[in-house]
């Protein structure tokens, strides 16, 4: 089984790195496409692949969510080495990988990206995206990993030093009910600033629940196996109903 580790695109952005898991044989750099609603898939670009076995412990030991990949069609974009870049690049500038990819690509490329659908049967042009033109790009000459390191091979991080943009606590997370507003709306793809959806609109809800009722929801809807739109609309009808039997 492997783990994929991807960066979705919507709404022509980049988004944070997402985790699924699947017995089809991918490649880095390829574009696939990933649930998004029921009846809706949206494309997103593979950074790394891992063996979901060997990383199991660290996945649930971080509570870090992976979900099931069905069959994708799957496009190439880049090659393995200007991946590897990217990451290292990422790493060296303490920048989000998507924040990299992004700055990379023209927004007219990221704009044909984000309308590819699993029926889609072109080639995006990017053939100005070499090796030499990322390292231009970002000015400073980068350099290679030390030998010493043995937490990554060939230039490419490990799957630890991946995700603890998408574990730890932000410093403006100030509670546990802070915690999971932040993790749920992430997961659920959330970026309302006000309003419906937004951090306020979760915390003010989570605020009137217990924090293990809160966990209880998220857990039951995540092993629903429905789509993300699916499992967001039975957590919420399950907190109503919660809210429903308190008054």
């Amino acid at each position: 089984m492997n783990l994929i580790i991807t960066i979705p695109i919507f709404r022509n952005r980049f988004q944070k790195p997402a985790l699924f898991f699947s017995t089809q044989n991918f490649s880095v750099g390829s574009i696939i496409f990933i649930p998004y609603s029921k009846s809706n898939q949206k494309p997103a670009l593979i950074i790394k692949i891992k063996d979901l076995k060997k990383e199991k412990f660290f996945l649930r030991k971080n509570k870090v969510t992976v979900r099931k990949l069905n069959d994708s069609p799957e496009l190439n974009l880049l090659n393995k080495e200007i991946i590897k870049l990217i990451l290292l690049i990422s790493e060296k500038r303490n920048l989000p990988v998507e924040a990299v990819i992004s700055k990379i690509l023209t927004k007219k490329t990221i704009s044909q990206i984000n309308k590819l659908t699993p029926k889609s049967d072109v080639n995006i042009n990017i053939q100005k995206v070499t090796v030499n033109f990322i390292k231009n790009k970002f000015k400073k000459p980068i350099r290679k990993e030390p030998l010493q390191n043995k937490s990554a091979k060939n230039g490419i991080r490990n799957i630890r030093d991946l995700l603890p943009v998408m574990t730890k606590e932000k410093t403006s997370l100030h509670s546990e009910k802070h915690y999971l507003v932040n993790e749920i709306r992430s997961y659920f793809s959330e970026t309302a600033k006000k309003g419906k959806g937004s951090f306020s609109f979760y915390l003010g809800f989570f605020k009137r629940l217990p924090e293990a009722s809160i966990y209880q929801y998220w857990a039951e809807v995540k092993e629903s196996r429905k789509p993300i739109k699916d499992q967001q609309k039975l957590f919420w009808w399950k907190i109503g109903q919660h809210n429903k039997k308190k008054d």
